[in-house]
Formats: structure tokens, C-alpha cells, sequence
């Protein structure tokens, strides 16, 4: 009864195909090929694989691929001996062949592309990296120096200033008009250009006004007039009609 070795060699050789063209085709290593011709499965690896060789080998010989198989697994079951001579010469093996074989075992080296691609990545991610870090530079710089020097005040700001102090310093101020004979008189607020009181006084009559800097009064009467602040008398600059400020 013939091994299956045996029916793989003869097939093959019925076909005319040499190892390497079988190889070529089925994309099985070639000294694999070699090793089940020569009914030697003691090859590194499992089982699952050299079933799936040798129903695709036995595929592309036009032989039973189960078969082959079954008669794998019964060997495998019966511990059977498994190795022959050859009765094809190894002096006949192609040296290409074999490393083809040993070509298809290793890695394929890295392309020049990928290699140009990977340096690409490498220098992108170094550029990247590069303006992250003067990006943070930047804003540590803003946020260190962002605090601008306090401007100096302007001369209107002064100004201002000084008239608010002058108003503080004087709002505890109260202005009393007395008519001694009836007349007309009008305050105005010079600050800010308010009326504060505009109308006729009776003889006898008072009015008390709260003093913010600088007083502009129009009166018809001077002399029907008398002026206190805070209880202190002031005389009235004029005697008949005419305008005056109070400081």
C-alpha cells in the first residue's frame, strides 16, 4: 500500500510539475513539500496546519484530498512510522528554491518607502512637539508679563479730583439766607450748574441751603439780604442788584 508520500510524489510527477512550480502555485514552502513527499511530517508546527497543507497540495495533484488527510490523522492516531528515503535525489533541489523558502520564513525587510514614510512621521512628531512647547512659552510670557504699568492720572482726572476734595471738605458747609426786607435771590450750584433755589423771600423769612463748593447768587436786594455759614455771618458783596460767588 502506497504511503502518502508517495501518491503526493507520484501525482505530481504524472503532472510534471517539479517542487518549485508546486510551490509556487499553492504558496506552500517548498521543503515542506519535500518533507511530505518523503512521508516525514516532523515539521514545527501543529497539526491543524499540516492538514490544511495537504488537502491544498492534494488539491493542486487532483488527488482525494481527504484521503490524504484521513490517512494523516491515522497515522498520527497509530504512531506509525512516518519516514522514507526519497526516491527523488536532494542533488537535484534548486538553490533558488530553497532560499525562496528560506526567504519566506524571514520578514520581509522594510521598504525604502515605509522607511521614508516612518521618518516622515518621526520628523512631524518632533516638529509638533517643538511648537507645543514654544506655544507654552508664549503664554507663560503673557500671563507673567500681562500686568501693564498704572497709567498716570491726567490733568482733567486731577482736576476732577481736586474739585471732589474741595466738595468732601466742604459738605459739612450749610448756607442760611435771612431777607431783612422782602427781595428775589437765586442760588446756583456751580459744580454742576444745578438751581438750588430760585423765588422770593419774605421779610423775616430763611432759607438753609447744604453748601457744595463754590455758590453763584443773584439777588435783587443786597442790602435786603443777610448770608450765614454754618453760623457765621458773611456780608453780601453788593447792595442793590447784581451776582456774587460764594467760595
Amino acid at each position: 500500500m502506497q504511503t502518502i508520500g508517495e501518491r503526493l510524489e507520484e501525482a505530481r510527477k504524472r503532472k510534471g510539475i517539479s517542487i518549485r512550480e508546486a510551490a509556487e502555485t499553492t504558496k506552500i514552502r517548498g521543503d515542506y513539500l519535500q518533507k511530505f513527499e518523503a512521508n516525514t511530517f516532523e515539521i514545527d508546527l501543529p497539526p491543524l496546519y499540516i492538514r490544511g497543507f495537504l488537502r491544498s497540495y492534494a488539491r493542486y495533484l487532483d488527488i482525494d484530498p481527504e484521503r490524504i488527510v484521513n490517512d494523516y490523522n491515522e497515522v498520527l492516531s497509530e504512531g506509525k512510522p512516518v519516514r522514507r528515503e526519497t526516491r527523488e535525489v536532494y542533488g537535484r533541489v534548486d538553490f533558488a528554491e530553497a532560499a525562496r523558502s528560506k526567504d519566506a520564513a524571514e520578514p520581509p525587510a522594510p521598504t525604502r518607502a515605509a522607511q521614508d514614510q516612518a521618518m516622515m512621521l518621526k520628523f512631524g512628531l518632533l516638529g509638533g512637539g517643538a511648537i507645543v512647547v514654544v506655544v507654552i512659552i508664549i503664554l507663560l510670557f503673557k500671563v507673567i508679563f500681562s500686568g501693564s504699568p498704572a497709567k498716570s492720572p491726567s490733568a482733567a482726572q486731577q482736576q476732577a479730583a481736586s474739585q471732589q476734595a474741595v466738595v468732601q471738605a466742604e459738605a459739612a458747609q450749610t448756607l442760611t439766607l435771612t431777607a431783612t426786607d422782602s427781595t428775589r435771590v437765586k442760588v446756583v450750584q456751580d459744580l454742576d450748574g444745578g438751581v438750588l433755589f430760585n423765588a422770593s423771600l419774605a421779610r423775616g423769612e430763611s432759607k438753609t441751603f447744604k453748601k457744595l463748593g463754590k455758590l453763584l447768587i443773584t439777588v435783587e436786594s443786597g442790602k435786603s439780604l443777610r448770608m450765614e455759614v454754618n453760623g457765621r455771618s458773611y456780608p453780601v458783596p453788593v447792595d442793590g442788584y447784581g451776582r456774587f460767588a460764594l467760595d
